[in-house]
């Protein structure tokens, strides 16, 4: 955006600026993924549905034992126990008993673990999976250079603006982060049962950066 005013109140500066945006991404392979894994059941008593979702969710706690994740990488994400309906024209709004549900959160970095945790999950406890939610960590390189690039696009950009008007590019006078907005998670359906460990790919997956830059322009 450009500021040709005399009096530039966001620079304290009586001189014209111009204001651009740089963006980039770089590629990296994460470090480690999330999995949720969702257990449930319907009863016609709140009791009958919880014992039944804490029964299921010790033979999970097994599976994690047996599959190698640690302690310190699962938590209990939420437990709910709540009286579903549903409306139907012969008996009108109705309750069709009690559902509980038990939702975990792991954090696993072996692909191949999380194919197999999967699958013991879907098959033998009959949950519902959701993620790997892929993560790369804040101190990873690869930030940095995404920070990099996007600050040479930003000066890239204003000087193209410049030249375009006849100016020439001056001083930096101000340089932000825009607010970051946090990334939802990628969500896989309801899985369905296998008799093969589920293959799961890693990939590389990119780091987006972002910038804001003032700079002076010099006229005449």
């Amino acid at each position: 955006m450009w500021r040709m005013n005399a009096a530039d109140p966001d620079v304290g500066l009586s001189a014209p600026t111009v204001t651009v945006r740089g963006d980039a991404s770089a590629r990296s392979e994460p470090e480690e993924a999330v999995l949720w894994i969702t257990l449930s059941a319907l009863k016609n008593a709140p009791g009958k549905a919880l014992a039944d979702v804490s029964s299921r969710t010790a033979e999970l706690v097994e599976l994690l034992d047996q599959v190698g994740v640690a302690k310190a990488d699962r938590s209990t994400a939420g437990v709910t126990v709540t009286e579903e309906f549903e409306h139907t024209p012969d008996k009108g709004h109705h309750s069709t008993g009690h559902r509980a549900s038990s939702r975990i959160a792991v954090r696993l970095s072996d692909p191949e673990l999380i194919g197999k945790l999967i699958t013991g999950a879907t098959e033998n406890l009959a949950a519902r999976i959701d993620g790997p939610q892929w993560l790369i960590s804040l101190d990873n390189p690869v930030r940095l250079e995404a920070a990099r690039q996007a600050a040479a696009d930003a000066s890239r950009k204003a000087q193209a603006f410049a030249e375009g008007v006849g100016a020439r590019l001056g001083r930096l006078v101000r340089l932000s982060e825009p607010v970051a907005h946090p990334e939802m998670p990628m969500r896989m359906a309801r899985a369905v049962p296998l008799s093969a460990p589920m293959p799961v790919e890693q990939g590389e997956h990119e780091v987006s950066a972002s910038i804001e830059a003032t700079f002076m322009l010099e006229t005449g």
